[in-house]
């Protein structure tokens, strides 16, 4: 395989990427303040079976862009990896919890937050703006979230399997 060939697989383009607003449905069934889009990058992240047909095929970890309109949010949860987030546009307060202490970290623009593995956490767009949010899993291909509320859990298990 030529270089230029190699290469091609390896670019993930803006234009080729869609808005994909079904892919938290199974938390938005709980509370429409779940709802934001994801365009996948690298892998399909922790969210999807691991078929995208549209990312770059990932090696060490996954990358995704969310999106999350004013006033929405990220429900709590962990995963076995590492979730970097990074803050393209707006504000972010980012709600970490981990043996009975919370902190809470407010991100904006640029800003960044590397959660451990197994570390619950939650994200709120607490600005004006929708929030669009890089999200690196620090595995290829990374297990479902595990949610902290029972109710997507026995969501989530009645909805996908693994």
């Amino acid at each position: 395989m030529s270089l230029q060939d190699m290469m091609a697989k390896r670019v993930a383009r803006y234009a080729d990427r869609r808005d994909d607003w079904t892919v938290f449905n199974l938390e938005t069934e709980l509370d429409p303040k779940y709802a934001r889009s994801q365009r996948r990058y690298v892998g399909a992240s922790g969210s999807l079976a691991h078929e995208e047909q549209n990312s770059v095929e990932p090696v060490a970890f996954t990358m995704s862009v969310q999106t999350m309109p004013v006033g929405h949010r990220i429900p709590a949860h962990c995963h076995e990896t590492e979730e970097t987030f990074f803050i393209l546009e707006g504000e972010c307060i980012v709600n970490v919890f981990h043996e009975g202490e919370t902190v809470q970290l407010k991100l904006g623009k640029w800003d960044l937050v590397s959660v451990p593995p197994f570390v619950y956490h939650d994200i709120h767009n607490a600005g004006t703006i929708p929030c669009p949010v890089q999200t690196l899993l620090s595995k290829p291909k990374p297990d479902r979230p595990h949610y902290q509320d029972p109710r997507l859990l026995e969501i989530q298990a009645r909805t996908h399997t693994n």
